[in-house]
């Protein structure tokens, strides 16, 4: 390699460095299209390069534009920040998946480089693609979907429509051939005439996809009811009260369960707001109220007593209330965590129609201290539809959520507590849901953007608590749900993508050893 080739070769990569660290870096200021960038420059600097200066570049680039893209991290380490050893910070960074992020998203990239000179053009160019959603495939079933290539284009919603037949898996599949489209143009010096069928196939599915997800924004299904809800919010000062006990976060697990009630029993002043906010929301016409994720922390025998308020608030006025708050576990309720994650709906009848436990505790720090539910979603018939429910960060697991196309769910309520640098990243994000499942998600964030998203990723309602404080959040809902082609296959098309993954693996080996 020559000197331009190297200046050449290094350009490629600073841009896909650059590239990376803004798509990642999407938490308060989406830049979608570097999502399709990123991958055409990094595909092309690996291919140009010796193994072992594209492996070693390529993971520090990943390194580094992830650590680039969670800064925005950086913003919560002030006064109220819960102390926490290294060794402790090394661990949710294991369990988030942070260390391994890179890794994985460089394993698509190495496939390419090690199987494309072994294949025809046209298969060469589908080995990054299936790469990236085998790999989306596993990630998804052990820490979610955030960091995905089709949950960055929530901007483009007839993009995002085309989750409806094979979910974010299938627009991941598209942008990420988009970059090895561009690279098998690239090698052939662009010349479209001679090897334009290629990617004339590439440029029908697009435009077959994007006319479906345009037809489909355009007529969308008529909801034949609506229903007036209310989001009840507040500042809980939930970690705050584990900061100012100036305890390391381990510290704080080993106390005795009354020192921990002590600590993190919200006041009786959150109390009465919380009771205020309700009677508000009930005068102003809602007939279903969600309290955010984490409304209240309460000692478990206190709790009983204050839900039995709850509940004859319910049954009096005659609504829907969801009442969701941390149960402090005593001794005889503890396993080898310190509270659940809870969410009791109240009827107007006076009866529970539901308790529910978080059945996926946020993975890399809420897991260490919240036990996990039974993956169960629930559901109650009203007069306003199906309505069920899940917390925050179970939306981020689609083989979860799909219970609700099952159970043919119209609302899905989703009380929620978000950090500020996944807001609104996370409420976008969790909409691939209502759209891949068909029904219409009601999120209710105390920190963090509240919203209504129907299936067709319309956005009816939202509020940032960040910019509009602690107020109640009310939404005109439309009750809309239907089947979509999603919900009848499933996963079917990342297993059938993985395992075509495999099959070109194969053929490349054999032609590999055959031409040797």
């Amino acid at each position: 390699m020559n000197k331009k080739e190297w200046i050449r070769n290094g350009l490629y990569l600073v841009v896909a460095f650059i590239a990376f660290s803004l798509s990642l870096f999407k938490f308060d200021n989406p830049v979608w299209i570097t999502a399709w960038i990123a991958p055409v420059f990094l595909l092309r600097f690996m291919r140009n390069s010796k193994w072992i200066l594209a492996v070693i570049s390529g993971y520090i680039v990943l390194q580094i534009a992830v650590f680039t893209g969670i800064l925005p991290m950086m913003t919560m380490m002030d006064t109220t920040s819960i102390k926490a050893d290294f060794s402790f910070m090394l661990m949710m960074q294991a369990r988030s998946g942070m260390l391994f992020l890179p890794l994985s998203f460089l394993v698509p990239f190495i496939l390419d480089k090690a199987l494309n000179k072994y294949l025809p053009k046209f298969a060469a160019s589908l080995i990054y693609p299936t790469g990236v959603v085998a790999v989306e495939l596993l990630n998804s079933l052990i820490f979610g979907t955030l960091n995905t290539f089709g949950e960055s284009q929530f901007v483009l919603p007839p993009l995002v429509m085309t989750s409806s037949l094979f979910g974010f898996f299938g627009v991941s599949f598209l942008v990420a051939w988009f970059a090895s489209m561009i690279n098998y143009l690239w090698e052939e010096n662009w010349n479209i005439k001679k090897n334009g069928y290629s990617v004339l196939i590439y440029i029908g599915i697009m435009t077959v996809m994007l006319i479906y997800g345009g037809i489909a924004l355009a007529f969308p299904k008529r909801a034949e009811k609506n229903v007036l809800i209310a989001g009840i919010t507040l500042e809980n000062g939930f970690f705050t009260r584990m900061a100012d006990s100036g305890l390391y976060v381990t510290e704080i697990f080993t106390l005795h369960p009354a020192e921990i009630a002590e600590l993190m029993s919200s006041p009786q002043s959150h109390l009465d707001e919380i009771r205020q906010k309700t009677l508000e929301a009930i005068e102003t016409g809602a007939r279903i109220i969600v309290l955010q994720e984490y409304a209240l922390s309460l000692e478990s025998s206190f709790a009983d007593s204050y839900l039995l308020q709850m509940k004859n608030l319910a049954d009096e006025k005659d609504v829907y209330l969801l009442v969701s708050y941390a149960r402090l576990l005593n001794q005889n309720e503890r396993n080898d965590r310190v509270m659940k994650n809870v969410s009791i709906l109240f009827t107007p009848e006076g009866t529970v129609g539901w308790e529910y436990n978080k059945a996926f505790p946020a993975t890399g720090y809420e897991d260490v201290m919240v036990e996990a539910g039974p993956e169960n979603i629930p559901y109650i018939d009203t007069p306003y539809g199906r309505i069920g429910q899940v917390i925050c960060a179970d939306m981020l697991h689609p083989h979860y959520i799909s219970q609700a196309a099952e159970k043919k769910i119209d609302l899905l309520l989703v009380p929620s507590f978000d950090a500020i640098f996944f807001t609104p990243l996370i409420t976008f994000g969790s909409g691939y849901r209502a759209v891949e499942n068909g029904f219409t998600m009601v999120r209710i964030a105390g920190d963090g953007h509240s919203a209504v998203i129907d299936p067709y990723y319309r956005h009816w309602a939202g509020q940032n608590s960040f910019e509009q404080g602690s107020q109640n959040f009310y939404a005109r809902v439309p009750v809309v749900s239907h089947t979509t082609f999603y919900a009848i296959i499933g996963f079917t098309f990342p297993y059938i993508i993985s395992f075509l993954l495999i099959l070109l693996i194969v053929l490349a080996v054999k032609r590999a050893v055959k031409k040797n």
